[in-house]
């Protein structure tokens, strides 16, 4: 049978139609599936039940060795390095010789003094015996003034007379005036021996204390330890030359190390509250395997602009022999007990001040206030915090969950 051809022409379209009802038919009349039951996740965590207690917080501080009997001996004279006794590293006691340096021109210089002071007392001796025969001579000078005065009578009476000449009396006046001169003389020496016996004296004090400069600085060429202490460095060698000012030698009191470490501002109230209360603040540290037992002692009174705490001066307790100054320290730090805080170890805290506890099965958050770090019986560092809501026996989580919300589901096991 032979189709139209309009019918041909439609005949695709309503082979196409067919199909697609057909497959919407399928789907209509399909068998329906149960919905799928998409369970909770459960997350495994660790709790530990807490109790708060009365603890002290500590706080790790960095700092460094320092001494405020760091002395740094210098050359007090221009000379050679005879010997260098002191060696970096050893111990030395107060009074032991460091360095020696050449004493031959310090020793001529010294002679030279002396010299100098014999001679002005040599000057005052005879200034003293020269008064004595200036007073004895004025007496013999005044006598010569009157016989003068009574030749120069005798030459004008006769004169007047007519049995002398002019020339006797001018002779006689020249004589007198002559003698005159010879007793104002005389008597000016008298008048200015006080003058010269005080500048006499004045330079045999100054020649003293040149000769006890000079003695000094004899003395000054044996370099020696001003205090019992360990010698940090050496600055010169035998055959250098030295002047006034050059460094020979440093070294600290080993009895006097303190170690300087920045304190957190967060920190300052406690720490000025214990040095109020004039309980020291106990500090540990370990340098070089050696355990340090510090005390801090005060505050710096100066701190660097920017600078977000306060130097802290720790003044070390313990044998402190083998410390080598300007060592690096780490030191942990006592504060005064804190009441009503819980030590949770380092994986409790989200954040800065945050922790979950385990309610019903689910996190619940808490803000907490950080207050330090504390070591339990067993070595374990841990953080300390506080937090009004914070009751004993609540159960912390201490697994560190990247996904932590309020919510979410955990189940908890003791660590």
């Amino acid at each position: 049978m032979t189709l139209p051809p309009r019918i041909k022409r439609l005949l695709p379209l309503i082979l196409l139609a067919i199909g697609i009802g057909g497959f919407v038919l399928l789907l209509i009349t399909r068998p329906s599936e149960p919905p799928r039951q998409v369970a909770e996740r459960v997350w495994r965590v660790t709790v530990e039940e807490i109790t708060p207690r009365t603890l002290s917080p500590q706080v790790t501080l960095h700092g460094h060795v320092t001494s405020p009997r760091a002395a740094g001996l210098r050359a007090a004279v221009e000379a050679d390095v005879a010997q260098v006794p002191a060696e970096e590293g050893r111990q030395v006691q107060a009074g032991d010789t460091l360095v020696i340096l050449d004493d031959r021109e310090l020793e001529l210089l010294v002679r030279q003094r002396q010299a100098d002071l014999d001679d002005l007392r040599a000057q005052l001796r005879a200034l003293e015996r020269s008064h004595v025969r200036d007073r004895e001579a004025l007496d013999r000078e005044r006598t010569l003034l009157a016989l003068a005065e009574r030749a120069v009578n005798r030459a004008q009476d006769l004169l007047n007379r007519n049995l002398g000449s002019p020339a006797t009396l001018e002779e006689a006046q020249r004589n007198r005036e002559q003698q005159a001169l010879a007793v104002a003389n005389r008597q000016l020496a008298l008048d200015d021996y006080d003058a010269r016996r005080e500048q006499l004296r004045a330079r045999i004090r100054r020649a003293e204390a040149q000769l006890a400069q000079a003695a000094l600085d004899l003395e000054r060429g044996h370099v020696r330890a001003p205090f019992d202490g360990r010698i940090a460095r050496v600055n010169v060698a035998p055959g250098d030359r030295v002047r006034v000012g050059d460094a020979l030698v440093t070294l600290f009191d080993t009895q006097a190390l303190e170690v300087r470490a920045p304190i957190p501002a967060v920190h300052l109230p406690a720490v000025r509250q214990a040095l109020d209360m004039a309980s020291p603040s106990v500090a540990q540290a370990r340098v070089d395997g050696l355990p340090l037992t510090l005390e801090l002692s005060r505050l710096a009174g100066e701190t660097g602009a920017g600078s977000a705490g306060v130097e802290g001066l720790f003044r070390i307790v313990s044998d402190t022999q083998d410390v080598p100054l300007g060592r690096f320290v780490s030191l942990r730090l006592s504060l005064p007990p804190r009441e009503h805080v819980v030590a949770l170890p380092f994986e409790a805290l989200y954040g800065l001040d945050r922790i979950y506890r385990l309610e019903d099965g689910r996190m619940q958050g808490l803000a907490v206030r950080r207050v330090g770090e504390w070591v339990d019986e067993d070595g374990r560092e841990r953080i300390l915090v506080s937090a009004e809501a914070l009751r004993a026996g609540d159960r912390i989580i201490t697994t560190r969950l990247p996904n932590a919300i309020d919510g979410l589901r955990v189940s908890g096991e003791a660590d």
